[in-house]
């Protein structure tokens, strides 16, 4: 799946930015759960993980946190796109 020019999706301007450091989020020191799995680094917390032995938060990073939008985003479209195709 790959993202269509900007000018084609006026609509994707309205979408909120990705966090980032120090932009007002409770961002704390800890260890990214994402893809990068740095320890030590600022963390955003993005929700909750469960499993079938346990709960728990799950944190990430800026870099991860922006990864992980892009890859929401990239669904989101594919899903609207086809729902357009099927309208037609």
């Amino acid at each position: 799946m790959t993202f269509h020019p900007a000018a084609a999706r006026p609509w994707r301007d309205a979408w909120p930015l990705v966090a980032q450091t120090d932009d007002g989020n409770a961002w704390v020191v800890g260890a990214c759960w994402l893809y990068c799995r740095r320890e030590g680094v600022r963390v955003l917390w993005v929700g909750s993980v469960h499993t079938p032995g346990a709960a728990g938060d799950v944190y990430g990073c800026g870099p991860c946190v922006a990864e992980l939008d892009h890859m929401v985003r990239v669904q989101a479209c594919g899903r609207d796109m086809r729902a357009i195709k099927e309208e037609m």
